[in-house]
């Protein structure tokens, strides 16, 4: 499919093609080539990702959607250093992925903050860890909470946090060690929709304030459209690249942004991606999917 007669060309506005380009020519954080992984189930190799090829820039926000078992997740996973691949190479700001570190910050579905600890304790665990003092990283955690409006939590423990200002927590506590690359697993899945799009709009004012590059796991394509620049979809069984959709939207972005026809363009063709519509069954199928008994049987000889 040639760009000119591309389903979303007509929303590609001049303003949006002139960012979309000056976003390609920023410095590369993240670039992955070729990257493969399986998995070994039951004495069978599964073929998770293939092939994979991508690159992220500076300072943008990428998500990435695709149907179940297309890989998401491991492909996070294998960028943060937390699994091994299989073949391929992985760099952040060209210097190779072998094992975790700073330069990755990773937020998971699942809040993981450390129980035991305050919310300022816990955004100050990582800053203590890589060698700043304690007066330093107080000083440094308290600006942090401070950006998302939790300065009245500091000293409180997560437990007595709403599911939102944990994730608040978590999310700072991956910025405040100044990773390259801010990698996000589902991080707001687990929240009703109104905290979802309050979670939403605080990441984007925070990543539009801070030198962070994001990328974005979801299974919400409402969710993909309204964060990103653009979105990596990908194909399952194994994982492949589909296509990469420039989001045709300006920025800043507003809750009204989701009933705009633009908006709505996007998602029908990202369904046409992730959930391509299935060949209609005849009528003989149907029923060999439903049918109970033998096609000769008796009713009654079943009773």
């Amino acid at each position: 499919m040639t760009q000119s007669n591309h389903p979303l060309e007509k929303w590609q506005t001049p303003a949006i093609k002139d960012r979309n380009q000056r976003i390609t020519e920023r410095p590369k954080a993240l670039e992955i080539n070729a990257l493969e992984k399986s998995f070994e189930h039951k004495g069978k190799t599964n073929k998770v990702l293939d092939g994979i090829d991508f690159t992220a820039y500076k300072r943008e926000f990428v998500c990435v959607v695709g149907p179940s078992g297309c890989g998401k997740s491991t492909l996070a996973r294998l960028i943060a250093g937390l699994e091994t691949k299989e073949a391929g190479e992985i760099y952040v700001e060209n210097k190779a992925v072998v094992e975790p570190g700073p330069d990755r910050g990773m937020v998971f579905q699942s809040y993981s903050l450390f129980p035991w600890m305050s919310v300022k304790e816990n955004v100050m665990f990582g800053l203590t860890q890589s060698g700043m003092s304690k007066n330093s990283a107080e000083t440094e955690a308290l600006q942090w909470i401070d950006l998302v409006g939790l300065e009245k939590f500091s000293e409180a423990y997560p437990h007595q946090l709403s599911g939102g200002m944990k994730q608040r927590v978590a999310i700072i506590r991956a910025l405040a060690n100044q990773p390259k690359v801010l990698l996000m697993d589902e991080p707001f899945a687990a929240l009703d929709p109104q905290n979802r799009l309050r979670m939403q709009q605080y990441l984007l004012e925070i990543w539009q304030n801070i030198d962070i590059t994001i990328f974005f796991i979801t299974h919400d394509l409402d969710e993909a459209i309204y964060l990103a620049d653009r979105i990596l979809v990908l194909d399952a069984n194994p994982g492949r690249v589909h296509e990469v959709v420039n989001v045709p939207l300006p920025r800043p972005r507003e809750e009204d942004t989701m009933l705009s026809p633009e908006f709505m363009a996007t998602k029908e063709y990202l369904e046409s991606l992730v959930h391509p519509p299935q060949p209609e069954l005849d009528f003989e199928e149907k029923l060999s999917m439903v049918r109970l008994v033998p096609v000769n049987a008796e009713v009654p000889d079943i009773f």
